[in-house]
């Protein structure tokens, strides 16, 4: 048995195409899907309602807007499959899917199998992430869990992922954090983990869409969201390990906060009055979280601009930075309208 789930949240729009993605791949496998309706408001349930009602194997459940860790957490509750998968409503996975997930984690006994992906883009273009095919030890986890940014293929998903039911076991995602919960969850995996299995194959469809991370709209409460992730990083590493070790870990601390989190709280600022820019500015700079990873933070960011935005930064010069930015969202829509 697999079990598949789903957290949906006002999905009307995309779980019809979904759930018939996940219909048609399922051939002759045993699959239970468990779709939670986390308190949608729009025609999400009466969806949810007919595919219950069509189809045995599905269930669903319905309950007050909590999250998607949250949602998650209650199909974990009651999946009874042998492993676990992660579907997002507005995804879809190829025909080939569950083929894939017999062949490469059911058969091979695999407590934990990681996979690319296929990205398609708001204009249509698809871009199919592929993994470096990889087995990994337990010793070998061990130094992938210094090294979560440069491994981040491994650690940034759950939905290009199999897990054992009993590698799971009692483990839940953390609903305090709204930003990154994915990545907390797979290193709590990997801390039990004695196997790692990483494949190329790309046999799930992530669509972007106008409220991801790299949309142009504001997200309220990011800096918030990315100090929770810090705190939740920080509690549940293994801290004790070597001085060179935790050099490591915190070089990788750094990389992650600064070079992938910085700019989405950079870019956020070209979506508030020009006036409240410094202001935030000078807030995201003062966090616990660039106080604490910018003196651990040696890399070069192949990007100059970036990395002038990042010294600039660093130094608190404020108006330099509003400038480079600036200038970088100026370009940004030349380029949208050529």
């Amino acid at each position: 048995m697999i079990s598949v789930i789903i957290a949906a949240f006002n999905a009307a729009a995309t779980i019809d195409r979904c759930i018939s993605s996940i219909d048609v791949a399922k051939k002759s496998h045993e699959i239970e899907l468990i779709v939670i309706d986390d308190g949608s408001k729009d025609e999400t349930a009466r969806l949810l309602h007919s595919w219950e009602s069509a189809k045995v194997w599905i269930t669903v459940k319905y309950q007050r807007n909590s999250g998607v860790a949250d949602a998650r957490n209650t199909g974990l509750d009651i999946a009874t499959g042998n492993y676990i998968v992660f579907i997002d409503a507005d995804d879809s996975i190829d025909d080939w899917y569950f083929d894939f997930v017999v062949e490469q984690a059911v058969d091979r006994d695999i407590e934990m199998l990681a996979f690319g992906h296929k990205r398609i883009m708001l204009n249509g273009d698809v871009i199919e992430r592929h993994n470096i095919s990889a087995e990994y030890s337990r010793q070998d986890i061990e130094s992938l869990q210094l090294r979560v940014t440069e491994n981040r293929n491994i650690y940034w998903y759950v939905t290009t992922k199999v897990y054992s039911k009993s590698l799971i076991a009692d483990l839940r995602f953390n609903c305090d954090v709204k930003l990154g919960e994915d990545g907390i969850f797979n290193i709590e995996c990997l801390d039990k983990a004695s196997h790692l299995s990483v494949v190329p194959d790309c046999p799930y469809n992530y669509y972007e869409n106008a409220t991801s991370m790299t949309s142009l709209r504001y997200k309220p409460g990011l800096l918030e969201s990315i100090e929770a992730d810090y705190k939740a990083r920080i509690k549940i590493h293994d801290w004790s390990i070597s001085a060179t070790e935790k050099q490591v870990l915190l070089s990788d601390f750094a990389r992650s906060y600064i070079e992938h989190m910085l700019p989405y709280l950079l870019n956020n600022l070209a979506h508030i009055e020009v006036w409240k820019r410094r202001t935030e500015l000078m807030r995201i700079r003062q966090s616990f979280v660039y106080q604490n990873c910018l003196p651990h933070y040696y890399q070069q960011h192949p990007s100059r601009g970036i990395r002038i935005l990042i010294s600039c930064f660093s130094r608190h010069w404020y108006v330099m930075t509003l400038v480079f930015l600036q200038l970088s969202w100026t370009k940004a829509k030349v380029k949208r309208h050529v």
